[in-house]
């Protein structure tokens, strides 16, 4: 969360992947968040995006989106 925290304080645009509930408060701080569907149910309340396949393969198509 601090690191997602200082970057956002020098202007950048912050994303975070995460499946587990340590990264909950780093993906509720970050601009776009984007959780594993096979993380826990929490991660995947707070996240902008889910991951259906739970494959980072996917993020390009994602991201192109």
């Amino acid at each position: 969360m601090y690191l997602v925290k200082a970057l956002k304080g020098k202007g950048h645009k912050v994303a975070m992947t995460g499946d587990g509930v340590n990264d909950i408060l780093a993906m509720k701080e970050s601009d776009c968040s984007i959780a594993m569907a096979s993380g826990s149910e929490a991660t995947r309340n707070v996240s902008h995006l889910v991951l259906l396949d739970s494959n980072f393969a996917s993020m390009p198509s994602v991201v192109a989106e």
